[in-house]
């Protein structure tokens, strides 16, 4: 380590330090000039929103017809029962448990009675579609195979006798 020509502490130069110090207080000191003077204000972008939604109704113009919000509720009420008839097909829907992940979604904010079965629903489903994947993954495609410890990678026959003797 060369020598330095300021006072040193532990090996550390003092005023290398001092000089470091001062140019994070620099930076932190533009850093609070460039936040104070950029503050931007939320609601503006809000309020324009209102007044152009003010002007829409003033012109008679409606936003969503109640045809199309109708047609996307009826449609999203499909699926769910699609996913209900199957749920009670395979007698995995019980009331109890609708009931708990109801509550649970409403301590979380959410209060669609429908969501609940679609919560349901993945519950069932999801192992099953991670669990293929992953079987895919590994098995199908190979993933993690070059962790075997003689260097065999192939997962549908045994290991000949060359490669398991080093």
């Amino acid at each position: 380590m060369p020598e330095t020509a300021g006072p040193t502490v532990l090996g550390i130069d003092v005023v290398m330090v001092a000089t470091l110090l001062a140019a994070v207080a620099t930076f932190a000191m533009l850093l609070a000039i460039y936040a104070a003077t950029t503050v931007r204000n939320p609601m503006a972008k809000r309020v324009k929103a209102l007044t152009a939604r003010r002007e829409q109704l003033k012109a008679g113009i409606v936003a969503p017809t109640a045809r199309t919000l109708r047609k996307s509720l009826t449609q999203r009420n499909e699926t769910t029962d699609r996913m209900r008839t199957l749920l009670m097909s395979l007698r995995a829907l019980q009331d109890e448990q609708l009931q708990k992940a109801q509550q649970k979604l409403a301590q979380a904010g959410i209060r669609s009675k429908d969501l609940a079965i679609a919560v349901i629903f993945a519950r069932m489903v999801l192992p099953i579609v991670l669990g293929g994947g992953m079987v895919l993954a590994v098995y199908v495609f190979g993933f993690l195979g070059d962790w075997s410890p003689n260097g065999c990678v192939s997962y549908w026959s045994r290991c000949s006798a060359q490669q398991a003797k080093p």
